[in-house]
């Protein structure tokens, strides 16, 4: 089993389609002004479902994990209860049988019974709606309903209603006379929806983005808020849901389920949803529902037949993570999970569920990478809800708790390597023009924003973590949780948990900055720095100088950073010849001075070598990567005569899955003096001519790399590209050539040793050109168009690796290329 990460692949919570990650959120045309109109200002009217008051679902009626109960008072409120029973047993009866319902009975009795049919062959739902609606508050009744629906009838107890639909809205005239009682509202309406999806294998930042409604031959999906039944903006009774569809055809969506049954040509779904906080979603298609009782909650999948060998892995790790965020959150906050197969490329996480793409689904690593991942989502994100006024936290704080949490449980080194990642992507994709602060990002729509609102986040978390210690941390996320759940937080609320549990970023600071007041004004400078504005540290060190003391050694040196300048206390290794000795330094202004003294000799100067400390690295310490292709500008793109049998779809498409739907082609033929003088270069295949073979030159420094000997034996690099074949061994470190779950993914040939490679991908320095880069996709010459395409569009989710090798699309080579140098690490010795 490889040590290195897993491949990249983001999957998005339930999608909201707005198009860019650091502006306003918005919906398709017609959707937010109605959202706005409807549900109100997100930050300040919490509705129906999201006051503090409002009653735990579901699981969620145990004892809260972090509640202390002060027993002396309960036993006697006790007492005073069994005795007023005791004593008034038939004046209590009496009073319960002449007095109405109280308020919360009101709201228990309200119910929406919704029923609809799919047809799958034209694209069409059918619904009808019967509404117990509460008391009315005033003359007129607001529902929001998708614009394509048509209405054909409203009713109200039973007798027409005068009402108008425009525009997804729905105002149903009800009367002064109706106000403070009681209604039975139906609605039946009909609509064809036919969103195009995603049918290219050639993967892009969200596969599935702008696909809100959609019905087809191959399945069924709705995002939760797209308006598929009626939805009033202040009361939300809870849903008890019939989909009725062609036999066969199983839906899903969040909430309990109380059955799947056929009838003739039809299959009957049947669910109860209590829970409309985040709204309610709907997936359907040709399933064959797997399930597993666990001591939680019931896990499911709905695989299609294809795809159902896959279920029993699945669901096993599904339960193991739902049991591990038991533990480490509070309760599950749903009735089931999920995993549901999607018939268009996508990668979504639902409440209670999650939606992954066919080909997803069969990738190897997906059961303890994004798997994980959307089952911490169902804490952070569809458990406690995002209040976008101030950004989008849940995405950075579950990049922790899963991703980052991963790495940690498999050793210190896994997760300090997983923290350089981060670090290397945010220099290559974001730092620069397309930064932005944390607090600006809302969802994820291109690389610069992923590793700002997943990235940047969980670092920022992290060292929050580093600053409390563990215990506190976890605490205050159990608290966070637990007075959240089902309401919209910000990140100052997830703060605020922090404070209670003794965060104090002032000690974070160290002495003589000029936060007062009990730390408020230092956390206003954590909050003014890390959230609020964008940009990192860029430091180094200078005027390193050591002196022989009679009994030890003086080690003096300044530590620099360029503006902004930031509030830091940074860590300090001086390492000797007896160990390494650590020290913290405030770091307010543009430099600060170090001076330490040793009585042994001194050996190395580091700062920050564990990489705790989120900054902006030094282009010496990144070596070129996937990701540096991602993230160039102006990449000039050079087809090789060798690949002429490739359309320029083919080529279009990996080059939109690379971030790069803009870089100029040029043919081989064509290339000129200017396109030798580029500084990002990229060969689709290995070009004939040998003046351009003479720029995929590997370094001295990487020459000798373990890797070289499989690329050496798979000749598929210029020859005498490579230094003399290491030792035929393959390091767990760069190698991909088992798997944990062999099943998955079977390979043709599964004896194929790791040197037999039918495709290259190496990314490496320009030979000339000083911080440039120039990257090889090297197919073998008998691989047809469609196997190119296979393996092409794979690499994107291997950004952070700097070589690839695969062998009929499967991965059996992978890896990054040491950095060279770093301006935060000073050799001591003469």
């Amino acid at each position: 089993m490889s040590n290195v990460d897993a491949p990249s692949l983001s999957v998005s919570t339930d999608p909201t389609p707005i198009p860019d990650g650091i502006q306003p959120p918005t919906k398709p045309p017609c959707f937010g002004q109605l959202a706005t109109e409807l549900h109100g200002n997100p930050g300040s009217n919490r509705g129906f479902f999201n006051q503090k008051s409002a009653p735990c679902h579901g699981r969620l009626t145990r004892p809260k994990l972090t509640r202390s109960i002060n027993l002396p008072r309960y036993r006697l409120w006790a007492i005073v209860l069994i005795l007023l029973t005791t004593l008034y047993p038939l004046q209590a009866e009496s009073q319960s049988l002449s007095q109405p319902p109280s308020t919360a009975e009101n709201a228990s009795a309200q119910t929406h019974d919704l029923r609809v049919e799919l047809d799958l062959s034209t694209g069409t739902l059918h619904g009808r709606s019967e509404i117990r609606h509460g008391p009315i508050a005033s003359a007129t009744l607001d529902y929001f309903l998708h614009p394509r629906m048509q209405l054909h009838s409203v009713h109200l107890d039973g007798q027409p209603v005068a009402h108008r639909f425009d525009n997804g809205r729905l105002r149903i005239t009800s009367g002064m006379t109706r106000i403070g009682e009681d209604a039975l509202l139906s609605i039946t309406y009909s609509g064809i929806f036919h969103d195009p999806v995603p049918l290219s294998q050639f993967s892009t930042d969200n596969t599935g983005f702008g696909v809100t409604a959609t019905i087809t031959e191959q399945g069924v999906f709705f995002q939760g808020q797209s308006g598929w039944f009626p939805r009033s903006p202040d009361q939300n009774p809870p849903v008890n849901l019939e989909v009725v569809a062609p036999a066969g055809v199983l839906a899903v969506t969040a909430g309990r389920l109380l059955g799947h049954s056929d009838h003739g040509d039809q299959s009957i779904s049947r669910w109860r949803v209590d829970q409309l906080g985040r709204g309610m979603p709907l997936s359907a298609g040709r399933y064959v529902q797997g399930q597993l009782e666990t001591g939680s909650v019931p896990i499911f999948t709905y695989f299609s037949p294809d795809s159902d060998h896959l279920a029993p892995i699945y669901l096993e790790a599904s339960a193991r993570h739902v049991a591990t965020y038991e533990d480490l959150h509070g309760p599950y906050p749903f009735d089931h999970f999920a995993v549901v197969e999607n018939f268009f490329p996508s990668g979504f996480g639902m409440p209670s569920y999650t939606l992954l793409g066919s080909a997803i689904l069969r990738l190897p690593f997906i059961p303890e990478t994004s798997l994980r991942h959307e089952v911490a989502h169902c804490w952070w994100g569809n458990g406690v809800f995002v209040d976008y006024s101030q950004g989008n936290w849940s995405e950075g704080l579950t990049t922790y708790v899963a991703d980052y949490l991963a790495q940690e449980e498999k050793s210190l080194e896994a997760a300090r390597e997983y923290r350089v990642r981060i670090l290397r992507d945010y220099a290559l994709l974001a730092a620069g023009q397309a930064d932005f602060a944390v607090a600006r990002f809302l969802s994820r729509s291109d690389p610069a924003s992923q590793v700002v609102g997943y990235g940047k986040a969980m670092y920022l978390i992290h060292m929050i973590r580093r600053e409390m210690g563990d215990e506190p941390f976890w605490d205050a996320l159990r608290a966070f949780y637990d007075q959240w759940l089902f309401q919209k937080a910000t990140w100052q609320d997830m703060f605020d948990a922090f404070a209670h549990a003794g965060w104090n970023p002032e000690r974070n600071f160290g002495p003589g900055h000029e936060a007062t007041d009990r730390g408020e004004s230092a956390r206003k400078i954590f909050t003014r720095q890390w959230l609020l504005n964008p940009g990192a540290p860029d430091l180094r060190l200078q005027d390193v100088q050591v002196r022989h003391l009679g009994q030890g050694w003086q080690v003096d040196a300044q530590l620099v950073q360029n503006a902004p300048y930031f509030h830091l206390s940074v860590p300090v290794h001086l390492e000797t010849a007896s160990g390494s000795v650590v020290h913290f330094l405030n770091l307010q202004d543009e430099t600060a001075t170090i001076a330490i003294t040793s009585p042994n000799e001194p050996l190395r100067l580091l700062i920050d070598p564990e990489h705790h400390l989120f900054r902006l690295l030094a282009p010496e310490e990144i070596p070129p990567t996937v990701n540096s292709i991602r993230g160039a500008s102006n990449l000039l793109v050079i087809r090789s005569a060798a690949l002429d049998h490739v359309p320029e779809e083919i080529v279009r498409g990996f080059l939109r899955s690379m971030n790069q739907p803009r870089a100029r082609i040029i043919h081989e033929r064509e290339v000129q003096k200017h396109a030798i003088q580029a500084s990002r270069l990229l060969f689709f295949g290995l070009p004939i001519s040998e003046s351009l073979r003479d720029l995929v030159v590997v370094p001295e420094a990487y020459a000798t790399h373990p890797a070289t000997g499989p690329m050496r034996a798979a000749n598929l690099l210029p020859e005498d590209t490579l230094a003399a074949p290491a030792p035929r061994r393959t390091p767990t470190a760069i190698s991909e050539t088992t798997s944990a779950t062999p099943d998955m993914d079977p390979r043709p040939d599964s004896d194929a040793a790791p040197d037999d490679l039918d495709t290259l991908f190496l990314v490496l320095p320009h030979p000339t050109q000083t911080g440039g880069v120039v990257a090889l996709l090297s197919p073998g010459s008998d691989l047809d168009a469609e196997a190119v395409a296979d393996t092409a569009r794979r690499i994107t989710h291997y950004g952070k690796d700097s070589f690839l090798g695969f062998y009929r699309g499967q991965n059996r080579l992978r890896g990054a290329w040491p950095a060279l140098a770093s301006p935060l690490i000073k050799d001591l010795q003469p």
